[in-house]
């Protein structure tokens, strides 16, 4: 027999020599790593994992009467626990949606035979379904099914001279006890109780052993017992093999899923620019599915270790990260993400390479609680999708088959699969570009309109635009209009007390909401007991500026308006003459912004004080100056004027009603005599207001 010694070229790995030359037993480490995952296989599938299962479901209940497991074929029969209605199940459930479960056979108390693989034990996932309380009701169970009295059990050799057996606490392994026969003449051993490891130090080097391990019974059960099984010493068996990495919801933790040896592994963890630190490893754990804590949201990388005797490393796998997943328009989305890392470098794992990368994207589309399709769509980074239905949820996972080797002699090859954490896309949720350019003016002091365009650069076709008034307690929704309508919006509301502010949005035939515009707010223009006027700072255009104001009045008998004064942005109050009005002053203010934009403000009205001038003499003596006494002011405001004239002994002398007339000193064509008189003024104006006022003048020659 020739000796065979594997040290990774004389490599020193943490310490232990690690083989350099291993004849990698290919169909014999896929039927470890095939056996392995059917003795662990994730029962949780489908509608047996509750997190599968559609909204408003209950559990049920049932039990096997009987073994869960036994020697093919094994008969079951089940019995109803749940309490539920027209129960049914499925013996060979297999992960399917309810929508595909049978409605019509397998009924309660079904006697049933199952039967084995030819080779290896064949685990049967049981789902009981019904109702219960008028809601689905689901139930899972798992019976195992032997060819022979063969338990599950791992090796691991090396050196042609060692072995390395461990039998596990597994469902699989209901034998009372177990027996070991090493293939070497020796005594079989007996073991009574799992986990059990044990190993074996040959005293001869041979290529080959072959060992039995066999279940036994108190009781016999008619179980064939197992063959010998011929296993090759110059290959470590059970390699670690990371079969699968998938980042979970939110890409802070990751799931780790890996075969090997049915006892504790090693995990390392490191991003891409770091070493692994030993003897620091993150993890520890046996075969099967692990949850790692990510490090700082970015590419991170696994390896598994473990040393029966001869160390043992996994290849390498590291996490992708899916970055965004956008929608450009009402048939497409983009999918980007970080690809997996290539020809890594660490010290510790030198010898081992990953040569290749390939991608998939999954997709699924959601609509409410129904996957109405799924698909694999080609792997270019970013992927541009092109979707049927908009509204509906598209859901996206990227995976990438890993593929690499150890570079020793033979190269040993791996594969693992690398899932990225699975990103979904809800139109409904996005908030698409804002409206910006829009222009508010008041119309009247109850009337306010707000034109605006669609300059979004929004792709997908409009439903509706929505007008929102902004208040202390947020945006209240105040009116909408079609996307076919004429883009104004008319709002009756009192535009004479403040300044009104108002916000623009829609909505898109996918679902898809805007963001909403700036605050669009009117001018507003008041005026103070200083006869001055002041207006607000606004942003009447959206997003563009004002360039400056015009001061606007009215006249008060034809109504035209003009402008009295250009002023600065800058300048937000003005001083104003009433000396040309009687009755009261007009005035709003006009923004100008770019391209011909303009905002008018609400219109101030100024009521006219009135003023009276009384003479206090005059002298009809037709030399025409001052030749008549007259009352003169501002008479605008006054609804009633009466004039009384008095001699020096009181008696009433005159009396006018007419504001505009004039009197010439005569009473009945006489002249009256100089002297002093007296008079009484009696005004009456439009607001109800009275004015009194009694005096004196004197007639002059």
């Amino acid at each position: 027999m020739i000796f065979k010694e594997y040290c990774l070229n004389s490599h020193n790995f943490l310490g232990f020599m690690i083989p350099s030359k291993v004849l990698y037993r290919i169909l014999r480490f896929l039927y470890f790593a095939i056996f392995w995952l059917s003795a662990h296989i994730d029962y949780g599938q489908g509608l047996c994992d509750r997190n599968n299962r559609p909204p408003n479901t209950v559990e049920g209940d049932f039990k096997i009467d009987g073994d869960i497991a036994g020697c093919s074929p094994m008969a079951v029969r089940l019995k109803d626990l749940s309490g539920g209605t027209d129960i049914r199940y499925d013996f060979y459930y297999d992960g399917k949606a309810a929508n595909l479960l049978d409605k019509l056979g397998n009924k309660d108390s079904t006697n049933l035979a199952l039967f084995s693989n030819p080779n290896s034990i064949r685990y049967y996932n049981i789902l009981q379904y019904g109702k219960k309380n008028g809601k689905d009701m689901y139930a899972c169970k798992t019976v195992s099914v032997r060819p022979n009295s063969k338990p599950v059990f791992s090796y691991n050799t090396c050196n042609n001279n060692f072995l390395n057996l461990i039998i596990p606490q597994d469902p699989a392994n209901n034998f009372d006890y177990y027996t070991i026969d090493w293939g070497d003449n020796s005594a079989v051993q007996t073991v009574t109780s799992l986990p059990f490891t044990g190993n074996k130090n040959y005293s001869t080097l041979s290529n080959t052993r072959s060992i039995r391990v066999k279940g036994e019974n108190n009781t016999p059960t008619g179980c064939p017992p197992p063959p010998f099984q011929t296993i090759s010493m110059d290959s470590d068996g059970n390699l670690p093999k990371i079969t699968e990495l998938e980042v979970m919801p939110g890409g802070k933790k990751a799931k780790l899923s890996f075969t090997g040896a049915f006892d504790m592994h090693q995990i390392y963890q490191r991003i891409p620019s770091q070493n692994y630190s030993f003897p620091n490893f993150k993890y520890q754990a046996t075969p099967g599915s692990v949850t790692i804590d990510l490090i700082d949201n970015q590419s991170n990388c696994f390896m598994i270790y473990r040393n029966p005797a001869c160390a043992q490393l996994s290849g390498e796998v590291c996490t992708i990260k899916l970055d965004t997943v956008v929608a450009t328009g009402p048939n497409q989305n983009i999918v980007t993400w970080q690809n997996h890392a290539i020809n890594l470098s660490s010290s510790i794992i030198k010898d081992s390479k990953i040569k290749s990368v390939d991608y998939n994207i999954e997709w699924k589309m959601i609509d409410g609680n129904s996957i109405l399709s799924q698909n694999f769509i080609p792997q270019s980074n970013p992927t541009n999708h092109n979707i049927t239905k908009c509204n509906a949820i598209y859901c996206y996972q990227v995976e990438a088959k890993v593929t690499g080797e150890w570079n020793l002699f033979p190269p040993i090859p791996y594969s693992s699969i690398s899932k990225s954490e699975i990103k979904c896309i809800d139109r409904k949720n996005i908030k698409t570009p804002a409206l910006t350019d829009a222009n508010v003016t008041v119309l009247s002091d109850n009337k306010i309109e707000l034109s605006f365009s669609d300059n979004s650069n929004w792709p997908v076709n409009k439903v509706n635009y929505f007008l929102f008034e902004t208040t202390q307690n947020g945006s209240i929704k105040k009116d909408s209009i079609s996307a076919t309508a004429t883009k104004k919006f008319n709002i009756n509301t009192d535009a004479s007390k403040s300044s009104l502010c108002y916000q623009l949005g829609y909505t898109d035939v996918c679902g898809s909401s805007s963001q909403l515009s700036g605050e669009i707010c009117s001018i507003h223009l008041l005026s103070n007991d200083k006869e001055e006027l002041i207006w607000t700072d606004a942003t009447p255009f959206g997003t563009s500026n004002i360039i400056n104001f015009e001061l606007i009045s009215f006249d008060e008998n034809t109504g035209l308006e003009s402008v009295q004064n250009t002023l600065p942005t800058t300048q937000l109050m003005s001083k104003v003459d009433l000396t040309n009005n009687e009755i009261e002053a007009k005035y709003k203010i006009r923004a100008l912004g770019n391209g011909g934009l303009i905002s008018l403000s609400n219109i101030v009205k100024i009521p006219i004080d009135a003023l009276f001038f009384v003479p206090d003499a005059f002298s009809p003596n037709n030399d025409n100056i001052n030749d008549t006494f007259e009352v003169k002011g501002r008479f605008g405001r006054v609804k009633t004027f009466e004039l009384k004239i008095f001699d020096r002994w009181g008696g009433n002398i005159i009396e006018f009603k007419d504001k505009n007339q004039s009197w010439d000193g005569n009473i009945k064509l006489k002249a009256l005599n100089v002297g002093i008189y007296t008079y009484q003024l009696k005004i009456e104006l439009n607001n109800g207001q009275n004015i009194y006022k009694i005096g004196k003048f004197e007639i002059l020659k």
